[in-house]
């Protein structure tokens, strides 16, 4: 492997420059959840979130910082799930009924009052 700062060559398994001592195991660092991955890793080994800028043509999703948690503690984030055109959904523990539960938050700005109603129906069906 070469050296990206000096260009030395060194041998595969090394982590560090023996010219320069420059790291040559360069990690992607996942948004979601902090793992580290190898460089040329597409999705996170350990929460499935995209880590490159385009996968399959497609904009990959931009992670943004994982909350701690919701509902003043009760619900502890564990990692980011998903998003969908209205929601971000996340993998949370209740801290309260001690079980994983999956949160959903919602956006609500631009929604006109017909818009909430539907949207607060939709929160009380999964509610049950």
């Amino acid at each position: 492997m070469n050296c990206p700062a000096c260009g030395h060559t060194n041998p595969d398994a090394v982590k560090f420059c023996g010219e320069c001592g420059a790291s040559l195991r360069a990690e992607s660092v996942c948004a979601s959840c902090g793992a580290a991955n190898p460089p040329t890793t597409k999705f996170c080994h350990e929460c499935g979130a995209g880590l490159g800028a385009t996968v399959s043509g497609e904009r990959a999703q931009q992670a943004a910082p994982l909350p701690a948690s919701f509902a003043g503690g009760r619900y502890a984030v564990r990692r980011f799930l998903g998003e969908g055109g209205r929601k971000r959904v996340y993998l949370a523990h209740d801290e309260r009924l001690a079980r994983d539960v999956a949160v959903a938050i919602i956006k609500t700005d631009g929604l006109d009052a017909q818009g909430r109603a539907r949207v607060q129906r939709e929160a009380q069906a999964m509610g049950k």
